[in-house]
């Protein structure tokens, strides 16, 4: 009997409820999140590496191997030595000593400029095109980017930024062995070539700027993994936080914003209380300018404002104003003697082709006749040196005679020139000590002679500059034959394919010339 009052009860529920059912509304949709300020993208355009001939032409690339220590770099300098040329440079050149040090430390053989045999292929030395981001396994063994046979340390680079006045260069620094390694650095470094500021990509967000992020980048992964609640994201703690700062020292510029990649192993308290797991692969996260330009610094805001602009930072000039520190790398001092002649101005053009300096010790005589070559040297930053007035042996006159044909020389070369001209090749490499008193200035001589006033044959004169030249060597030539100018191509090109730098004297010197004496600089 009671159990009939209880299940006459529960239908009289029943019919309660069925009659008050709502009417369903068939147009009904259940509501949307708001659109997600931030988004989550697999392969952005944006990240990769700018790959733009009109940047070629504003940057000055680098290369360097030692295979005695296992390390091989490349990187780029900013052209000239201005203020915001040297301070990106330098900045950038300590990522490169860096490397360097990791090198000597794990090999235990100490560094010095090292030239290759020919062939080596070293006159390639830009920033190669998505190197940066490639495993590192890859990267190590490349024989083009990675350390000698695989085994030690490589720095390449890339390009990810060039617009307005902004340059950006991420360099990438991997240790160890194919299959084996035991390093793996990436740093981003900017420069706004319009005032010297140089930053870092982490230092183009506020402070701040991780907290809200990490906010965004939780509450765009739970949308992913289905979660219901609108209830806004928290910042996490600090585990997530650290996460995302060390995310943007990834962060490159892309169209309408910025972008930084989170390493694969994310996570967050309110992922894990969903069952979402780590994240399995790096997430790219776009953040649009509308959201970025309230979380970045000044630095930062202007690289939003550059973008879509074209690169007009200066273009590259004459090779002999660039920053060259020859104890980074191997330098030669290509040298001419007794001009300038009719054959100047074309081998001029052949420097400037090759990027490289050149010194020319001019005899006075033939500079009263050449003053515009004389000035045309010059102004390409190549570097003028004394070889006397008419070409006597220093040694058979008297030092009254020395004297003047150095001062005579110095003086005409000065006032054409605008540059110091501190040091004299004595003719035919004879001095004494009495010249050397007389002069009270340095006698550059030089450690390759190519003999080129005896007429070998082309082949035999560049085998002689080419193969014989070693780390801070000078290579004696003379632009007064048409043999040394025709080869001179094929000369500059050997050399930089070995690996070396075209230097003047001075550079060759850390750009300070010693204060008298005669100097080959034969290692």
């Amino acid at each position: 009997m009671r159990r009939r009052g209880i299940a006459a009860g529960l239908a009289v529920v029943a019919v309660v409820l069925t009659a008050c059912a709502p009417v369903g509304d068939p147009a009904w949709v259940p509501p949307n999140w708001t659109p997600s300020e931030i988004t989550v993208v697999d392969a952005p355009d944006a990240l990769d590496p700018v790959d733009d001939g009109a940047v070629a032409a504003r940057i000055v690339p680098q290369r360097l191997r030692n295979d005695a220590v296992g390390v091989q770099a490349r990187f780029a300098y900013l052209p000239g030595t201005d203020a915001a040329a040297s301070a990106f440079n330098a900045v950038v050149e300590a990522r490169v000593r860096d490397a360097i040090a990791a090198a000597v430390a794990a090999s235990g053989t100490p560094y010095a400029p090292q030239a290759q045999p020919a062939g080596a292929g070293l006159d390639d030395r830009s920033c190669v095109a998505g190197s940066a981001t490639r495993p590192a396994a890859d990267l190590l063994a490349d024989p083009a980017l990675g350390a000698p046979g695989g085994v030690g340390v490589a720095l390449v680079c890339d390009i990810v930024a060039a617009s307005g006045s902004i340059l950006g260069q991420r360099l990438r620094t991997v240790g160890g062995a194919p299959g084996a390694i035991a390093s793996d650095a990436t740093s981003i470094l900017y420069v706004d070539t319009a005032t010297g500021d140089v930053a870092t990509a982490e230092e183009l967000w506020a402070d701040g700027a991780a907290g809200r992020l990490s906010e965004d980048v939780v509450d765009a992964l739970r949308r992913s993994a289905g979660a219901l609640s609108w209830r806004p994201a928290e910042s996490g703690d600090e585990a997530q936080l650290a996460a995302i700062r060390g995310a943007l020292a990834s962060t490159t510029p892309a169209p309408g914003g910025l972008t930084f990649t989170i390493p694969a192993g994310f996570t967050a308290p309110q992922l894990a209380s969903l069952g979402t797991p780590a994240t399995e692969e790096p997430l790219s996260i776009a953040v649009p300018s509308a959201v970025a330009s309230g979380l970045v610094t000044d630095f930062g805001a202007r690289v939003l404002a550059s973008e879509g602009m074209p690169f007009d930072a200066p273009v590259a000039g004459p090779a002999g104003a660039d920053r060259v520190d020859c104890g980074l790398v191997p330098c030669i001092a290509v040298t001419y003697d007794d001009g300038p002649t009719s054959l100047t101005p074309r081998l001029l053009d052949d420097l400037a082709e090759a990027r490289a300096a050149a010194t020319f010790f001019m005899l006075g005589s033939s500079a009263s006749n050449a003053p515009d070559t004389v000035r045309r040297v010059a102004a390409e930053r190549h570097e003028i040196g004394n070889h006397t007035w008419s070409h006597p042996q220093l040694p058979e006159i008297d030092d009254e005679e020395v004297a003047s044909q150095l001062q005579r020389t110095q003086g005409l070369l000065r006032s054409l020139s605008g540059q110091p001209v501190a040091s004299f090749r004595p003719p035919y490499g004879e001095y004494t000590e009495r010249v050397l008193e007389v002069a009270a200035e340095p006698a550059i001589l030089w450690s390759v002679d190519t003999r080129d006033w005896a007429g070998p044959a082309d082949d035999a004169l560049i085998r002689s500059a080419v193969d014989g030249a070693t780390p801070g060597g000078i290579i004696l030539f003379h632009d007064t034959h048409e043999r040394s100018i025709r080869v001179a191509p094929t000369v500059f090109s050997g050399l930089a394919d070995r690996g070396f730098t075209l230097v003047t004297v001075t550079t060759l010197f850390g750009g300070q010339l010693p204060a008298s004496g005669a100097f080959r600089r034969a290692p």
